[in-house]
């Protein structure tokens, strides 16, 4: 703050966590299958004058597609920016090495690990300082003064420990999501997986079912005990624009039939099968 420089440049897809502490400065395009455009970060870099942070999340909240996080932190440093990296929905379903990807700040959640809900983690990079979040304690080294909440964080320990034990399992995510998009589309021809031609996380799909908007199809997967989403998880239970699809280029119209999906290592070929039944069906029911 004390540099005079702009707060943060972000992707066009960033969670709004990020988005809404600098609404009002550039934002990075990212192309039709979701990912973030370089030339655009950098011509941003260029044009705008210096910023003090440059934030490019690892892979999409809403899409699954991951971003190129090395190149982007390169195109940073280059111009003097420090970069973080929202890793929220990428952690314990790619490898994360903040070292060899370049990342000054990188911050996590556990409830995306399995773990406690309401507890994260700020990671810096070795030799980086930041200011106090919160003053007047020890706690946290200096950075958040307070008595910790130490079930959560003993929780998010073992969260996080278990995801390491647990990460072969990612492929049979894989495989599930995998199975489940070819039968969507053989059911509904012309159904959409948004950034299907990009590289994804294993576990989410975004998937759309033209004339049926996204509201409808939450509510009959929820009466067949299915729960989705329309866009990110975390506004479940409202329906908008999703930014993530504008931002994609995709007309409203269908990306307010889009829904997210998301697996674990305890969904089954079972639960695939109901849900296609369930989700094709209403496409018929609509004509």
């Amino acid at each position: 703050r004390s540099s005079g420089r702009k707060q943060v440049i972000a992707s066009a897809i960033e969670h709004p966590s990020v988005l809404e502490i600098s609404p009002d400065d550039p934002k990075i395009s990212v192309t039709a299958n979701g990912v973030v455009e370089l030339e655009s970060l950098s011509k941003i870099l260029r044009r705008r004058g210096r910023f003090a942070v440059v934030s490019v999340m690892a892979a999409n909240n809403e899409s699954g597609v991951i971003q190129p996080i090395k190149e982007a932190a390169e195109c940073a440093h280059a111009a003097g920016a420090l970069f973080h990296c929202d890793a929220v929905q990428a952690v314990g379903r790619i490898p994360i090495d903040m070292k060899r990807l370049g990342v000054d700040m990188l911050t996590i959640s556990a409830h995306k690990l399995g773990g406690p809900k309401g507890m994260g983690a700020l990671i810096l990079a070795e030799g980086m300082e930041i200011e106090a979040l919160i003053r007047g304690g020890g706690q946290e080294r200096r950075h958040r003064g307070g008595t910790e909440n130490i079930p959560g964080i003993a929780g998010f320990g073992v969260a996080a420990r278990e995801v390491q034990e647990k990460r072969l399992t990612i492929g049979q995510v894989a495989n599930l999501i995998g199975i489940l998009e070819r039968r969507a589309v053989a059911a509904v021809p012309d159904a959409v997986i948004f950034g299907e031609d990009a590289p994804r996380i294993a576990n989410t799909s975004l998937l759309a079912l033209p004339g049926v908007d996204a509201e409808t199809q939450i509510m009959a997967l929820d009466l067949a005990g299915i729960e989705v989403s329309a866009g990110a998880a975390c506004s479940s239970g409202k329906v908008g624009e999703s930014h993530v699809l504008q931002a994609m280029g995709v007309a409203d119209e269908l990306g307010r039939c889009a829904i997210r999906i998301s697996f674990g290592a305890e969904n089954t070929l079972e639960e695939v099968d109901k849900f296609i039944e369930v989700w094709s069906g209403l496409r018929k029911r609509a004509g």
